[in-house]
This record gives structure tokens, sequence and C-alpha cells, in this order.
């Protein structure tokens, strides 16, 4: 009789352990399974058709959707001033785009929408394709008159005329911009100047000059 007993409650033990294995091996694996979905960028594909585009970004406005999204290329190299920038092989593809063309794009979330690919599916005709081969490409250049606040290795800070607060202007990469760094040795802040600028991922200076007074003419 008590060896029965023994038996049983042995038997018992080794059942529960059995089952306290698997109970734990499920949950790690559905541990695994969230942490790989977590891991995974949002990601999808849409239809639909070009609105605008200029060199570093695409508007589409997919099929049944009310507005148009603006999907810009993933940022490749490391910061700007290593030589960071856009990708330039998605440049060249947008370059090539024309606005009222339908498309396919693949696109992806890191930070902001992201084309990964995107393919004609039909080109633009008629008055559509000729009003975009008028268009400027590249970003909007600009120009502002103020005051420098600061100065940094990586940016400058200029209050415009008419603006309430001073705004950050930052240098292109590579060699781009070294005519401005040079220049900006002999112009202390403080200084009224003039800036060329245009918007690319963030407020990007070209050039700067100072502006002299009648009196030093």
């Amino acid at each position: 009789m008590l060896h029965r007993t023994f038996l049983g409650k042995l038997l018992a033990g080794a059942l529960f352990a059995t089952l306290a294995a698997f109970a734990a091996d499920l949950t790690a694996g559905d541990k695994k399974d969230e942490k790989g979905k977590k891991d995974e960028p949002c990601k999808g594909t849409v239809v639909g058709q070009i609105t605008a585009k200029g060199e570093n970004f695409v508007e589409v406005k997919a099929d049944g959707e009310e507005k148009a999204r603006k999907y810009v290329p993933h940022w490749r190299g490391g910061a700007p001033d290593k030589g960071g920038g856009p990708d330039k092989e998605m440049l060249k593809q947008i370059g090539k785009l024309t606005v009222g063309s339908r498309v396919r794009l693949d696109w992806e979330f890191e930070e902001r929408l992201r084309v990964v690919k995107i393919e004609v599916l039909k080109a633009a005709e008629g008055k559509e394709a000729k009003s975009d081969e008028k268009k400027k490409d590249g970003p909007e250049k600009k120009k502002l008159v103020g005051v420098l606040t600061a100065k940094s290795e990586k940016s400058i800070e200029l209050k415009a005329d008419g603006e309430e607060k001073a705004r950050q202007y930052f240098f292109m990469g590579g060699a781009a911009n070294e005519d401005v760094r040079k220049a900006l040795e002999d112009i202390p802040t403080g200084t009224r100047v003039v800036i060329e600028w245009m918007f690319l991922e963030r407020n990007r200076v070209l050039s700067i000059e100072p502006l002299k007074k009648s009196s030093d003419k």
C-alpha cells in the first residue's frame, strides 16, 4: 500500500514538472515573438498618385486616403559633418519622377515615413507632366538678414529681422560648407549678417556674409 502511494506521488511530481517546463517554454516563446515584433519597423505598400516632389522627398496620395503623405529617403553615412545625407540612389529615383504619375511605393517608418522602393505604374500625361518640368529641382534656397547670436562647430544661430527668437541653422556635410566655416572665423557674434539657407532634413546654412554699415564703405 505504501509502495503504491509513493509511486503515485512520484508520477504526479514528474507530470507536474513536465507541465511546468512546457509552460515555461511557451512563455519564453511568446516573449521572443513579442521582442521580434517590437524590433521590426512598421512598413507597408501604397498605390496612388504623386502630388508633389522635391530633391529629397516625394508626396503620394494613396488610393482611399483623403490626404497625401510625404515620404523621404533613409539617412545614410552618419552625421552631416561626416558626410551623411539622404540615400543617394533614392534621390536619383525621386529626381526622375513626375508629378501626376501613378506609382507603387514601399515604405517603412523610422522617425518619419521613409521610401524604400518606388515603381511607376503609369507616367503623368498632359498638363501635369508639363507643369512638373517647369519646376525647379531641389529645395528652395532663401535669404535672411539678422543678428548672429551664436556659433559652434556644427551650426549657427540667427535672430532674423522681425522674428522673436533666434533659429538654429546647421552646416552641410563634407566639404560643402568649408567656405561658411572659414567665413565664420572672422564674424563675431552680435554681427548683422545675411545668410543663404534651405531646408534639407533641417535648416541648413549655405553661405554667410557680414553686413557693412554705410560708414564702413
